[in-house]
């Protein structure tokens, strides 16, 4: 019986490699810079403090911005979902039962600047917290926001850049870690995507590395052979 080829072997792996399905990769991402924007009740942009501050109480507004660099995801990948964890920096304040908390995204710019205030975007949150008036929360507890709209945040990754607004459309104040918080960690973008690039899982690399194992010692037995017969 003939010997497989070595150039059946070669098309074996390649085709095996191509058949390798795409691997779900997690991601966790923190703001490259965070900070929040008040306008009602007089301009203020504030990037140094050590917490982000939710706010609407009266005439006053201030809503958290958080920059994003999305690079280290392949452009072209499938995004499978998306949330954002905070950790609180003290009790939540709300009237009422529930604290309502909305996210938008839009495409981000890498700095913090009055736009972002009321910047179009696309809504990735709109639910409450506190069902019942029972949210209050205090420092150090984290509060985790499953996002909506995957193909939304698909779009922006060969740009590179996202930004996440959060802001309140009742009375509260909602605060949490910034990047210049000591204690507590900093916001955190978790990503499950499936890279556009799949890497072959380790049985297919132990399948090819195989192969061309065989092929090596397929071409010593050959040269072997025809030595003797010479």
């Amino acid at each position: 019986m003939r010997s497989l080829s070595l150039k059946g072997i070669l098309s074996a792996a390649v085709l095996l490699l191509m058949a390798n399905p795409a691997i779900a990769i997690e991601s966790s991402l923190n703001p490259t810079t965070d900070g929040d924007i008040q306008r009602f009740g007089g301009l203020d942009i504030d990037t140094t403090r050590d917490r982000i501050n939710i706010t609407q109480s009266g005439g006053l507004i201030r809503n958290g911005i958080l920059e994003f660099d999305l690079s280290s995801i392949p452009d072209g990948s499938a995004i499978n979902s998306l949330s954002l964890d905070v950790i609180l920096t003290a009790f939540t304040s709300n009237i009422g039962d529930t604290a309502n908390i909305d996210i938008f995204a839009f495409v981000g710019d890498g700095s913090i600047t009055d736009p972002d205030f009321d910047a179009a975007g696309t809504q990735v949150f709109d639910s409450t917290i506190g069902a019942g008036g029972t949210f209050g929360g205090a420092a150090g507890d984290l509060i985790s926001f499953s996002l909506s709209d995957e193909a939304f945040f698909e779009t922006l990754l060969p740009g590179d850049l996202l930004t996440l607004r959060i802001e309140t459309d009742n009375f509260v104040i909602f605060r949490f870690a910034s990047l210049e918080n000591t204690l507590f960690d900093a916001a955190t973008l978790n990503i499950n995507f499936e890279s556009a690039d799949p890497v072959p899982a380790p049985a297919f690399v132990s399948l090819f590395a195989g192969g061309l194992g065989l092929m090596g010692l397929f071409g010593w037995r050959r040269k072997r052979v025809d030595a003797v017969k010479g």
